[in-house]
């Protein structure tokens, strides 16, 4: 009953309050790399680096006035958009270039813009483009807004298991639903400590309907860690219906991915 009243409490917050600036920002970024993709669906990155001064105006609002979107920002000042073009979009492909100018700010004496501020718009630029990008296997998840709890889920119960364990934890979700595909090639680069040729050879014997024994506890943990039921028809029904920010950027990850990637 509880979690029923919070599941409505969520939905009213939304409802009521619209979405948060995390999910505005990331609406913006994205409505800003849909604007610079190409014919032939690249996008332009060739963006040049915007004035110092700009980039501490900046750096001052996002890290002092969180409740002032993006989008309110830049739309009053060209200066401010071009910065964040240059760090959000040119950063996917040229990280290394945008800390470097970004610390460049460490060494200009700007009232009001402490070290503390830069670094801090630093450790946010790793959430939105992170050192570690996520691997392609996040296009194998079906649902992004539930990525985090799928992928954290899937880790844990693989823990250790390199052929027989690991191969039927990932044909249990594919036949859940959780994942489009479990072929080794599309589960290697999130899961490298797996044996291509012990998972290759345990996965089609487990696909018998002999082995749909060992299935029913496996398919009981993936619905208790990750928080889902399926109705008669087969739909999953998540029992937390709120976005994390996390999960939010691995959605932003997996669309801007496909320009990119």
């Amino acid at each position: 009953m509880a979690n029923n009243k919070l599941e409505e409490f969520c939905k009213s917050i939304d409802k009521e309050y619209g979405k948060s600036n995390t999910e505005k920002n990331i609406d913006y970024i994205m409505s800003l790399v849909k604007q610079r993709e190409q014919p032939d669906k690249s996008i332009d990155d060739n963006i040049p680096a915007p004035s110092l001064q700009s980039t501490a105006e900046v750096i001052y609002i996002v890290m002092t006035r969180g409740d002032i979107p993006f989008k309110k920002f830049c739309e009053k000042d060209r200066g401010h958009k071009q910065v964040i073009e240059y760090v959000f979009i040119r950063g996917v492909k040229h990280r290394d270039e945008i800390v470097s100018f970004l610390k460049q700010l460490l060494s200009k004496s700007i009232p009001g813009l402490g070290p503390k501020l830069v670094l801090g718009f630093i450790r946010l630029l790793d959430q939105f483009v992170p050192k570690d990008k996520p691997t392609s296997f996040l296009n194998v998840i079906q649902f992004p807004e539930k990525a985090k709890e799928i992928m954290d889920t899937l880790h844990f119960m693989t823990n250790g298991e390199i052929g027989k364990g690991a191969a039927l934890v990932m044909l249990v979700a594919c036949e859940e639903g959780l994942i489009k595909s479990c072929r080794y090639e599309d589960i290697k680069e999130e899961f490298p400590s797996i044996s291509q040729k012990a998972y290759n050879k345990e996965l089609p014997l487990l696909r018998d309907k002999t082995q749909e024994d060992l299935k029913i506890p496996i398919r009981a943990s993936l619905r208790t860690r990750i928080g889902y039921t399926k109705k008669d028809d087969g739909r999953i029904v998540f029992k937390k219906t709120s976005m994390s920010p996390r999960n939010m950027l691995f959605q932003f990850w997996r669309w801007v991915m496909s320009f990119f990637y």
